[in-house]
């Protein structure tokens, strides 16, 4: 017989014959179980373990605490080291022992002394007001005569067991540090008596963007030599002062109408030769002052400088000009706010 799928009837007849014989084989065939596959690792599990003990610590030797010695103050001539750290940095990055010693002795507003309202009396000699032990000055700097305020200068004094530390830092503040990053640091120490103040060491540091600018000179009374980092040397006038002491300590301006006095800048020492006004009423931001005025007498190629010294504020400087040498004004520094704390010191100092 031949069989043959040659037409389209008989395939469709063909496939569904082979369609029946399939599902009659599922139907009525017993079940067939495929077998199962197990894996031959071993179970997982899981378990809390303690973890493994730290080794002891060895025991520490128990030591009994000690407050901290304080620091004792060397003399001024005895401070080389120092000097080069004040070099380095300025004094006021590095806690200065005058504004440390400000802060903590909690300084009150300056008032006038009772003893001198008489220097007011231009026919009297009084003895000059002592230096507080502790004291801040707060001045405004102002650009030329004019109201617009360029920066701050604050000083702090402090007198103990016969020396002084004296410190000035002035820089920009306000919009204007943005445009002119100015500071200057002034240190002056040394031996304060009945004579008033004696510099020993001055140091200044002036940092713009252009770059940084040092100068020291120390102050030999025995040898009367000045001695200036890093080298050379000048004679030492017995009535020498720094730039920034001569502010707080004038030669004797009883019956005078000029004086002279030894001023040196860090770099050199000259003569300075003011001209004295002796009732001179200012304005401030304390009020108005009545101050003994005092004008550098310059040649027409110096730089001129005017200090205003309140006779009612222990003759504080109060106000201050500075001169160019073609005679233009460039700045002036008014003083904002005074603090003293406890009075100290006697000097002998007089003003008619």
């Amino acid at each position: 017989m031949s069989f043959r799928l040659d037409t389209p009837s008989r395939r469709i007849a063909f496939a569904i014959g082979i369609s029946l014989l399939l599902h009659g084989l599922m139907l009525w065939t017993p079940d067939i179980h495929l077998p199962r596959f197990q894996s031959s690792l071993p179970a997982l599990t899981a378990r809390l373990e303690a973890l493994p003990s730290a080794p002891p610590r060895p025991k520490a030797k128990h030591k009994p605490k000690t407050r901290p010695a304080a620091p004792k103050s060397a003399p001024v001539k005895d401070q080389s080291a120092q000097n080069t750290a004040l070099l380095q940095s300025p004094p006021a990055a590095s806690a200065p022992v005058a504004a440390s010693a400000v802060a903590a002795s909690t300084p009150v507003a300056a008032s006038a002394p009772a003893e001198t309202e008489t220097i007011a009396n231009a026919n009297q000699t009084v003895d000059r007001p002592p230096l507080p032990k502790y004291a801040q000055l707060t001045f405004a700097i102002y650009n030329g005569t004019t109201s617009f305020r360029i920066g701050e200068a604050v000083h702090t004094l402090e007198i103990k067991d016969g020396h002084y530390v004296l410190q000035a830092v002035t820089k920009t503040v306000g919009l204007v540090s943005l445009f002119k990053s100015y500071e200057l640091s002034q240190f002056s120490s040394g031996s304060y008596n009945q004579y008033g103040l004696q510099p020993e060491q001055f140091l200044e540091k002036r940092i713009e963007r252009s770059g940084t600018q040092s100068h020291a000179v120390e102050f030999d009374r025995k040898s009367q030599h000045a001695f200036f980092a890093p080298g050379g040397e000048t004679p030492l006038p017995p009535d020498t002062q720094d730039i920034l002491s001569v502010l707080y300590q004038f030669p004797p301006l009883a019956h005078t109408e000029m004086t002279t006095v030894s001023v040196c800048n860090g770099k050199k020492i000259e003569q300075y030769k003011f001209e004295i006004a002796v009732d001179e009423t200012i304005d401030t931001p304390l009020g108005k002052m009545l101050t003994v005025h005092l004008r550098k007498m310059r040649a027409p190629d110096e730089e001129g400088l005017d200090i205003w010294l309140a006779r009612e504020y222990r003759l504080f400087p109060v106000k201050l000009r500075f001169i160019e040498r073609n005679g233009e004004v460039t700045g002036e520094a008014v003083i904002t706010d005074i603090r003293v704390s406890d009075e100290q010191g006697v000097r002998s100092n007089a003003v008619n």
